[in-house]
């Protein structure tokens, strides 16, 4: 669950390191948490915290991962800016977890949707519009990846690829695979807008095919120039009623 940590505007503190701590306190966090959610070690942290070795890039991770005001962080000006703020819960034990942007776009499994958010260089949503939340995770549940950048949840609809994935599913899926091999669960457009669908490639052909797991809706092949890879589906999330 997201929730906003309350910030008092408080005057300049007079280094980014004492910034920088001042936001690890008030997110309640040690050096080891916070070094997770911002994806850098905790000796890191440890240096930026006495001023060590702090670069402009440094600054925008912070900045971008807590929504804390980039230029209060740089220069001391302004407020801390709390709306985005997110405060882990109080237990330590699920203190470090990591987020993955929901974006405001749907994936159809019958006829697409349209994929169009900006995001900055670290995978941010640039227009708030786009961004409809998080999805927060502990560590043990995103072991398998070394970074969750270029991960993004959207909401998929219609019913080809029921019963696997019923309608108003959110799918994640990682931008970085964007490759047809191997044969797997895609976000693609092959001319018909943005749709998740299972894709296998035809041996000895240009061809991909193309698979509903609804059986009411055939395969059927394309050529596999036509195909634009969004992604592959790493995961999924749905209620059962």
């Amino acid at each position: 669950m997201i929730e906003s940590a309350s910030f008092d505007i408080l005057p300049p503190m007079t280094t980014k390191g004492a910034r920088i701590k001042q936001i690890r306190d008030k997110m309640q966090l040690t050096q080891q948490a916070f070094a997770g959610i911002l994806g850098v070690s905790r000796g890191a942290v440890g240096n930026w915290e006495r001023d060590q070795g702090i670069k402009e890039e440094n600054i925008e991770v912070i900045s971008e991962k807590t929504g804390v005001s980039y230029e209060w962080l740089a220069t001391g000006r302004g407020s801390m800016d709390p709306n985005e703020v997110v405060a882990p819960p109080a237990d330590a034990a699920v203190a470090r977890q990591f987020r993955i942007p929901d974006l405001a776009i749907y994936g159809g499994m019958g006829g697409g949707g349209a994929l169009s958010v900006m995001t900055s260089e670290k995978g941010v949503p640039l227009d708030p519009d786009d961004l409809r939340g998080y999805w927060t995770f502990p560590e043990y549940m995103v072991r398998a990846f070394r970074s969750l950048e270029g991960i993004y949840a959207w909401e998929v609809r219609g019913d080809s690829m029921s019963p696997t994935l019923a309608a108003g599913s959110v799918v994640f899926v990682d931008t970085n695979q964007n490759k047809l091999p191997p044969d797997d669960v895609y976000a693609i457009d092959y001319g018909d807008g943005l749709v998740v669908k299972s894709l296998q490639l035809v041996g000895g052909t240009d061809k991909a095919l193309v698979i509903s797991d609804n059986p009411k809706y055939p395969p059927f092949e394309v050529p596999r120039d036509s195909v634009t890879v969004y992604g592959r589906i790493v995961g999924w999330f749905q209620w059962r009623g």
